[in-house]
């Protein structure tokens, strides 16, 4: 990658026309204030590219980047980061998961069963005069309908339509499943056999089994329905013009009613050997399957007195354990030597040397006598101990070998040389030249969404229904019996059912153990506000076994890069565990077309099928894992390869990873690799032809200006971290020769810490609570669609803005074409979820102490966080038209109005449901149902409930149920105790509503809306805040400069410049004056408009007060639910609190009289309860009263105060022959 001494002559010839040329960008980045760029621009640096990626076209314009300029540059990264963002969008890993398990997935997991043959019972009662009859099944091609639903025979008559088309709003409002039926070809033969002689010299057998079909039937059965993943190719929403909501991006599922999507499940991958050194030193080849697993260890040997050394490498293959030298020999290896020359490594080293000497060694102590090298030996002794294992396998060892054992090599000696290529990654790993692998590596990880999970669940679900089908089809396989068409056998509601339960109850099959299910997978996509349902569906998550201590696992990785948001991750015990993509991360698909001539065509040799040709001086080819062949120069290989994709004759989504030290090219084109997309430096020139013209995402990665990188291809790139890098020149060293350049530097963050201004100047934890907790909890406007939604709880903000400052984040996502002057955007307002409040930083009477907030109460009376929340009812009845419902005995319930014991019916009309408008305070009904017995089965308004009716909807689902929901609204204007937070984790409570008239205000008259206390900001780290302020406060004045995007943030000098530019001091202080005196204040107040949230944590949802109420049956203490009206816990620890105050009144209120305060009866004489009983006197009278049946006396009886839990124990004492005493004493 050097120059040579005369070309760095021509270099510095040529510097004195490049500083004048520089001069003109050093303007542009005044005007846009980039803080530390710098102007010195290096001609080396234009057209550099490493070795290995030279691109050689002939039509490429020589345009050097210091000719396009680092101003231009920029403008194209934000359009192509625009195009970007535009194709994808944000959710397009989820919904290209699905496409490609309804193209693939589905048909694979039918063709993987293969044929089914179902035997007879052999029952000889039932064989009758004929033959036995067996039945073969084969299924065939898919096919998925879109989503319908049956109208039922009334409808159909009336109307003549069968099907209806199912939208996801019907779904959602019917609390139905949106759902697709499945039709699936079968093909079903049922036929005799019998025993044939043949002649064993013309077949090579003395009989054959001959089939004779009686009867062979083909049709198109439904099988059930999968859930259909709203926005993709089978939604009806795809395409469709008009949205439903215009925030909705799809990507999420509609199970009964319920939104729920897919969390991506981070699992080791299986498409490469794993090296690793614990509990052994072990080199595996793991399969899904369990049965095609190879692992080989290096351990002790098991027998004593091994010469060569305390190690040997044996072999774990189909559950038997043996020398790893009798496989090389049953593959068809002729000698020891052709066994070393297969592993090809050092033979210099005497460790090495050891092993593979105690390898042999061992090998023949374990078949004394057998001769393993001659002939079969070797195969027919792998043969024995496969065949005692438990379970044997069915076929000959041969076929056994090519199925089971690397099943993707073809021949046997390739399958040696492979098994060679194991033992010398685990040599070298051995000898410390190979690294063991890393699980927390990325490149060692896949994400498993939509397509493969929804495939796994499948096939278990397929399985079931399978094994049903052959026992009740084995019953009529016996003579007397009918058989009947195939959909008489297959249950389609196990498919249905089981796909409606796994995502219900979120519990999903275990990757590879068959009876566990696991949690996590599938969540209910939460809709405080769109952030956090776009959030929602860009989470991903590593199981782990136990939650305490996992290692590294929940550090960032190098390898997050790009692909991670290192700050978004939940505090607490899922922290690290549970991430989110970056903002640019996109997740590779499963590439179908097969380019394996194209690596012929780069230079690739196929892999030899012998044990004799030496390969150690070539450099082994892996596609996907599979050796595929070997090539003599790699650099040129790569190089060639990675110009193919650049030029599209290669799929883009193609990863190609050079290991010069391994001499090895990995390839990889596997769904579930996290890609980023980054601009190709040697390729910059090609925009150059383009000037003025398609600056789309597409058209550039056509181009190849713009590739896609994974994980383990970005090891050998050297990435620019944005364009101005390419621009620098390091005055010590020689000018970095970058290969690749990041489209922004902001690009590394999830999508909610880089709408964050400032970020990078926060501390990051703050950041973690802004991006993780407040922005998710912030109340926005959630949906569009709120008329055809009937969700349990939303909250809507009534006057959303969006804020002052502009991130590259939010341009990106914006929608261009506001008439905002000059071609402005305007961000998509439902990523910010607040309003700009003027905030100034002052303490104020004491009243915002410790986080607390005090607010101008004229600003909240003209609308300022004034919010509307909706809270919904449910209900629902059986419908008595349902068909095939069997009438149930018991009595039916209906919805109606009926005088009601448990709470006010006044607002109901004669249907049972109240009208709209009508105002329901806690208590009212709020749905009417009533038994035809006079049952009541209303809903009553519990405790702190209550709202206006916003609407009701009747409807009903396909299960034959009556739905009814009513909604009430409630308009919440801030009050004390409701939360409140900036961008910047500095949360807040609602501690004092000041009047506008006693608030201080500046000499423009500008009242400040909140007043935050200074002491939030040093121990908190978050400057952000004040530098937020301080932009806002510019921008609002006019200021030109707008971007607060997290490391490419304006310098502090450049925003107070601009303050100081519209007339403000210049650090954003301001001369106030005392509301309430009028008289100027001697210190400066900082203020200036920053954007604030409100919280859904409001005090009117968590106030909790009683005096007496609802108690517990059995011990009579207050019940525990604030619904239910009921106490709060007042425990041992507030009990020492009272006790050391001096509080004894107020501790005996508490615990007794307002908790469970009873009377017992005591006898003085014997200390023990005298119960209260109804007994005879003489006289013939009965009296009802206390009596001591110990003493058999009444007197000397007193009543005292008890709490009626210590009665309660002293009787639960009692019956266990247990007696307490109590000594009284008279007060």
């Amino acid at each position: 990658m050097g120059s040579s001494d005369a070309s760095k002559d021509r270099e510095a010839s040529g510097n004195d026309e490049k500083k004048l040329k520089a001069m003109d960008y050093m303007d542009l980045d005044d005007l846009f204030g980039e803080a530390g760029t710098s102007t010195k621009v290096d001609k080396a640096n234009g057209d550099t590219h490493m070795d290995n990626d030279v691109d050689t076209d002939d039509d490429v314009d020589p345009t050097t980047i210091h000719d396009l300029g680092a101003e231009f540059l920029k403008n194209v990264c934000r359009k192509v980061s625009m195009s970007f963002f535009e194709q994808h969008g944000l959710i397009s890993h989820q919904i290209n998961s699905y496409n490609e398990f309804i193209k693939n997935g589905v048909q694979n997991v039918f063709d993987s069963i293969g044929e089914i043959t179902v035997h007879p019972g052999y029952d000889p009662s039932k064989k009758g005069d004929n033959e036995w009859r067996f039945a073969s099944v084969k299924f065939g091609k898919v096919t998925l309908e879109r989503p319908r639903f049956w109208t039922g025979d009334k409808f159909t008559a009336d109307s003549g339509k069968e099907f209806l088309d199912l939208l996801p709003r019907h779904a959602r409002l019917q609390n139905m499943t949106y759902s697709s039926r499945v039709k699936v070809q079968i093909h079903v033969q049922v036929y005799t056999q019998t025993l044939v002689r043949s002649d064993k010299f013309k077949t090579g057998k003395e009989q054959y089994v001959d089939k004779y079909p009686i009867s062979e039937d083909n049709r198109d059965v439904i099988i059930g329905r999968i859930p259909v993943m709203l926005k993709s190719d089978l939604c009806w929403m795809n395409g469709a013009e008009k949205r439903d909501c215009d925030f909705d991006h799809g990507g999420y599922f509609l199970i009964k009613g319920a939104e729920k999507t897919f969390i991506a499940q981070e699992q080791i991958c299986l498409k490469r050997l794993w090296v690793s050194n614990s509990p052994s030193w072990t080199v595996a080849y793991r399969d899904v399957s369990k049965r095609k697993r190879v692992y080989i260890k290096l351990e002790p040997p098991k027998r004593e007195h091994i010469p060569g050394g305390e190690k040997v490498l044996s072999v774990y293959f189909s559950a038997v354990e043996f020398p790893i030298w009798i496989l090389f020999f049953a593959l068809g290896a002729s000698s020891d030597k052709e066994v070393v020359n297969l592993i090809d490594c050092d033979g210099e080293d005497s460790r090495i040397v050891n092993v593979l000497i105690a390898s042999i060694y061992d090998a023949d102590e374990n078949c004394k006598g057998l001769g393993f090298r001659r002939g079969r030996n070797a195969i027919n002794y792998i043969m024995k101990r496969i065949e005692n294992c438990k379970f044997p396998p069915g076929e000959s060892i041969e076929e056994f070998f090519s199925n089971y054992l690397f099943p993707n090599l073809s021949g046997f000696r390739q399958k040696a040389r492979f098994l060679g290529y194991m033992v010398k990654c685990l040599l070298q790993a051995y000898t410390g030249r190979r690294k063991i692998d890393n699980r927390d590596d990325f490149r060692n990880k896949r994400l498993e969404l939509a397509g493969e999970l929804l495939e796994r669940e499948l096939r278990v679900h397929v399985k079931h229904a399978e094994r049903r089908m052959v026992k009740a089809m084995q019953k009529d396989l016996y003579g007397d019996r009918v058989i009947h068409p195939i959909e008489h056998y297959l249950d389609a509601s196990i498919i249905t059912n089981g796909l409606s339960r796994a995502f219900s109850t979120g519990a999903w099959t275990h990757p590879y153990k068959k009876m566990e299910r696991i949690s996590g997978v599938v969540a209910t996509l939460r809709r405080t506000n769109p952030l956090q349902t776009i959030a929602d569906m860009r989470k991903m998550r590593q199981q782990v076994s136990y939650t305490g201590k996992v290692g590294d696992a929940r550090y960032p990785h190098p390898s997050h890069w790009g692909k991670i948001c290192f700050l978004s991750t939940p505090d607490g015990e899922n922290c690290g565990l549970v991430k989110n993509l970056a903002i640019t991360g996109l997740v590779s698909t499963d590439i179908e077309e097969n380019f394996l001539d194209k690596l012929l065509d780069c230079g690739m040799e196929k892999l030899v099928d012998d044990t004799s040709t030496l390969l150690s001086a070539k450099v082994k080819v892996f596609l996907d894992g599979n050796w595929v062949g070997v090539c003599g120069d790699s650099v040129s290989f790569v190089a060639a390869l990675r110009r193919k994709r650049r030029r599209m004759e290669v799929p883009h989504q193609v990863e190609i990873k050079r290991d010069e030290q391994h001499r090895e090219v990995r390839i990889f084109s596997d769904a579930g690799r996290i890609l980023r997309p980054l601009l190709v430096v040697e390729n910059l020139g090609k925009i150059k032809a383009s000037k003025g013209g398609d600056y789309s995402f597409q058209s550039l990665l056509d181009k190849g200006v713009i590739e896609f990188i994974g994980p383990e291809e970005e090891e050998d790139c050297r990435i620019a971290w944005g364009i101005k890098y390419l621009f620098m020149e390091n005055e010590a060293k020689a000018p970095v020769k970058y290969t690749h350049c990041e489209l922004d530097m902001s690009f590394l963050l999830g999508l909610s810490a880089a709408i964050i201004p400032f970020a990078n100047h926060d501390h990051a934890r703050r950041v973690l609570y802004q991006s993780e907790k407040h922005s998710q909890q912030a109340m926005g406007f959630n949906t569009t669609n709120p008329i055809i939604r009937v969700d349990t709880n939303t909250h809507q903000l009534y006057y959303p803005q969006r804020p002052l400052f502009r991130t590259m984040v939010s341009d990106c996502l914006g929608k261009p074409g506001y008439p905002l002057g000059h071609n402005g955007i305007v961000p998509r307002p439902e990523y910010f979820n607040g309003q700009c409040a003027i905030v100034a930083v002052n303490v104020h009477l004491g009243y915002n102490q410790e986080d607390s907030l005090v607010m101008n109460r004229a600003s909240l009376e003209r609308g300022m966080f004034r919010s509307e929340h909706i809270r919904s009812y449910k209900a629902d009845v059986d419908n008595k038209e349902a068909v095939g419902k069997k009438p149930k005995f018991e009595d039916s319930v209906n919805f109606g109005k009926v005088q009601s014991k448990i709470g006010r019916v006044d607002s109901l009309d004669d249907d049972g449901f109240p009208f709209i408008g009508a105002n329901l305070q806690n208590g009212d009904i709020v749905v009417g149902r009533c038994a035809e017995s006079g049952a009541d089965h209303s809903i009553k308004l519990k405790h702190t409930e209550r709202g206006m009716v916003q609407k009701v909807v009747l409807t009903a689902n396909d299960e034959g149920k009556n739905f009814a929901v009513v909604s009430l609204r409630q308009v919440r204007t801030p009050c004390l105790g409701d939360k409140f937070s900036s961008m910047h984790g500095q949360k807040g409570v609602l501690g004092f509503l000041e009047s506008q008239e006693n608030f201080p205000f500046t000499i423009q008259g500008i009242v400040p809306d909140i007043v935050v206390n200074p002491h939030a900001f040093p121990s908190r780290q978050t400057p952000g805040q004040l530098l937020e302020a301080a932009l806002g406060k510019g921008i609002a004045s006019g200021g030109l400069q707008k971007y607060a995007t997290p490391f490419s943030t304006l310098s502090v000098d450049a925003v107070t410049d601009q303050l100081h530019r519209a007339g403000f001091s210049r650090w954003g202080s301001e001369r106030v004056y005392n509301g309430r005196t009028g008289e100027m204040i001697h210190s400066l107040v900082f203020m200036g408009p920053t954007f604030y949230q409100r919280l859904t944590h409001m005090s009117e949802d968590k106030v909790k007060f009683r005096n007496t109420g609802p108690v517990h049956p059995l011990t009579r203490q207050p019940v525990a639910d604030r619904k239910r009206f009921g106490g709060i816990k007042f425990g041992e620890m507030e009990r020492d609190c009272l006790i050391a105050h001096g509080a004894a009144a107020n501790l005996h209120e508490r615990l007794f009289t307002l908790s469970d305060s009873s009377q017992m009866h005591i006898c003085r004489k014997c200390n023990n309860i005298a119960n209260v009983i109804q007994r005879a006197v003489p006289g013939g009278r009965k009296i009802r009263g206390p009596y001591c049946r110990f003493c058999e006396s009444v007197e000397e009886i007193v009543r005292v105060n008890v709490p009626y839990g210590a009665k309660l124990l002293a009787q639960e004492l009692f019956s266990m022959g247990i007696a307490m005493k109590f000594e009284t004493e008279l007060g």
